[in-house]
């Protein structure tokens, strides 16, 4: 694009003092209008330590800040830049003395709830059960409700034990001066509300305030925000209604529609032009938006022409998709750079899935966020148990991960203090009960069944045969896992044993691909891969060419999304998935079998 400045942006870069919001679309040159709008701020007279730039991650804000750096290298150590959660701890630290170390680490999160857990005996203490609460915790200060106005627990915690957990966790971080990054905001807010003389030096210090990706603020970031920006009022923000993907954390594209309301004064620009993308990806992905209702009107144009830059393909079963999804990966690299594709799929679990299909094939790839192993669940490590048993590793761990999973009421005092479980010595105790030895014996003839199978049919045995398939739904249903989730995982792991020939090569190739995850950096600029990432993960990036796949209902939109609200947000992370492509978009869904209830995602039908 150059310094080549359409209509809009000339608009925006020339505003100087009161409130503007700057509509802006997908590849329409936001970064580009926020640094040259820096710019003319400070020819202008306005001195450069009293501009503050906020972006919602670090790495905007050094990318923001190197690209200004580009710009004006005198003066760009003197503006300020950096997340709501840098500036506001920023703020607080110099009242409140908070040192470095006050930041309270994910595994110290994990010890305080597990501490504070141990007096809770009817609440899980889990991983899943910890983060869902420190969730839910996060929402609610972000939102900035009360402990007793939280009403999305989904019952799956007593509203006594929810708010008793609550206060507990809260005391036992004052108590040790610790601080998460919600609390940053809720204590900055606290803290110009009690003392207007900080405030004012505040607001004396910064006079102007740019935001980028202002759809993705929450209640109390927008609430101290303002605060901060009064009575001045100049504040200039860049985002794009359509892009607020991030409700789980608070976020709602509600804020930006109601900005011009809050600010009547607001002048407003919507930056059309797309540059990013072909007519064809910027047509159809428009024409999907569309559909959703709360929103700003806006009809964007795309600055390149293509033909056939979007395909749609179809695939009788997820095992199909997937090797057709590797041929595409590989067919585009004929042509460039493996890292100029990008996979995006809509969770984590298909990150990893996807990853243990490319490692499998040998193909290259990169990742942006740091996913787990498929085989760091507590199924997986249960399944690898089993077959590890069944194959002579009677190891004491092996025979406890799954000895009860169903219930075969086998008591670890059973086992007495032995390294080694030999089921033969178990069923030789005469103190066995009559019904548990009956179930021990089951146990060995399965067991002595899987030690002949191939890793795939070994799996099925046990998954259906031996009762794993009912148990896991069971305890998915005790922890409000959906059973389509539960469901889900079980096929992951079991494409991932299809195809190996014994347990040993089935394990040779998780290896392979753990150490795959292991050295995966984003950092690593000079290594060529294919990109795995997420929808959510891939907001603000772009790639050539990009291939969604598992389109289909449940997935995209999820199925837990039910709300006309929840169904918009879905429209909006699939929306931002494509149009992260350049050049080539390819959609990838399975075909509505007679009798199968897998559709493709309602979503494909709206363009």
């Amino acid at each position: 694009m150059g310094e080549d400045i359409n209509p809009g942006q000339r608009l925006a870069i020339d505003h100087h003092d009161g409130p503007m919001m700057v509509i802006a679309g997908p590849g329409s040159g936001k970064t580009f209008v926020i640094t040259r709008r820096i710019k003319k701020l400070i020819e202008s007279g306005i001195p450069p330590e009293e501009i503050l730039v906020i972006t919602f991650t670090k790495a905007a804000a050094l990318g923001m800040q190197s690209r200004f750096r580009e710009l004006m290298s005198d003066e760009a150590s003197s503006v300020t830049f950096g997340t709501f959660h840098a500036i506001y701890y920023h703020i607080i630290k110099q009242s409140y003395h908070f040192g470095q170390d006050s930041i309270i680490t994910a595994k110290e999160k994990k010890q305080y709830m597990k501490m504070v857990l141990s007096s809770y005996p009817k609440v899980d203490d889990d991983d899943s059960t910890i983060q869902y609460l420190l969730a839910e915790f996060s929402r609610m200060k972000n939102e900035g409700g009360s402990v007793r106005e939280q009403k999305t627990t989904d019952n799956l915690i007593e509203r006594s034990d929810f708010e008793g957990i609550y206060r507990e966790y809260e005391d036992m971080l004052r108590e040790a001066r610790k601080l998460d990054f919600d609390d940053m905001v809720l204590l900055c807010r606290d803290l110009f509300i009690s003392r207007p003389d900080v405030l004012e030096i505040w607001r004396d210090r910064f006079k102007y305030i740019l935001i980028d990706e202002f759809q993705d603020i929450n209640p109390m970031q927008y609430e101290v925000v303002k605060m901060l920006a009064a009575p001045l009022n100049n504040l200039f923000i860049v985002g794009d209604d359509d892009q607020s993907i991030y409700g789980f954390r608070g976020s709602c594209p509600g804020i930006m529609l109601g900005f011009p309301k809050e600010f009547p004064e607001c002048k407003n620009v919507c930056l059309k032009n797309n540059y990013r993308s072909t007519k064809g990806i910027v047509d159809d992905a428009c024409r999907l938006i569309a559909h959703n209702k709360s929103r700003f009107d806006k009809k964007l144009e795309a600055g390149k022409f293509g033909t056939d830059d979007v395909i749609h393909l179809e695939f009788a079963n997820a095992e199909e998709e997937a090797r057709a999804v590797t041929e595409l990966v590989m067919g585009a690299a004929e042509h460039m750079k493996l890292s100029e594709t990008a996979v995006i799929v809509r969770t984590n679990r298909s990150v990893s899935e996807y990853a243990s299909v490319f490692a499998k094939k040998r193909i290259p790839f990169r990742m942006r966020e740091k996913t787990a192993s498929i085989f760091a669940s507590e199924t997986a490590r249960d399944i690898l148990a089993v077959l590890a048993f069944a194959e002579g590793d009677h190891s004491r761990e092996n025979f406890l991960r799954f000895m009860n999973k169903p219930v075969r009421y086998i008591r670890r005092a059973d086992l007495g203090a032995r390294g080694r479980v030999e089921l033969s010595a178990l069923l030789s105790d005469p103190y066995l009960k009559p019904y548990v030895k009956k179930n021990v014996k089951a146990l060995q003839y399965d067991l002595c069944r899987i030690a002949g199978m191939l890793p795939l049919q070994a799996v099925n045995y046990f998954r259906k045969a031996m009762g794993y398939e009912s148990y896991c739904v069971t305890e998915g249903r005790k922890r409000g896992k959906p059973r389509d989730e539960v469901l889900a995982e079980l096929d992951t792991i079991m494409r991932s044993a299809a195809g190996m020939e014994s347990f040993k090569q089935w394990l040779e190739n998780i290896e392979d691909y753990e150490a795959e995850l292991s050295h995966i950096s984003s950092e690593e600029e000079d290594k060529d891969g294919v990109w795995l990432i997420t929808m959510h993960a891939s907001k603000g990036l772009e790639y050539n060419t990009v291939i969604l796949p598992d389109l289909i209902e449940g997935n995209v939109p999820q199925k837990q999304a039910g709300s006309p609200e929840e169904i918009e947000e879905e429209r909006r992370v699939f929306y931002v998935a494509m149009t992260r492509a350049k050049e080539k978009l390819i959609l990838c869904s399975l075909k509505k079998e007679p009798g199968s209830k897998i559709t493709p995602s309602r979503f494909l039908k709206e363009f």
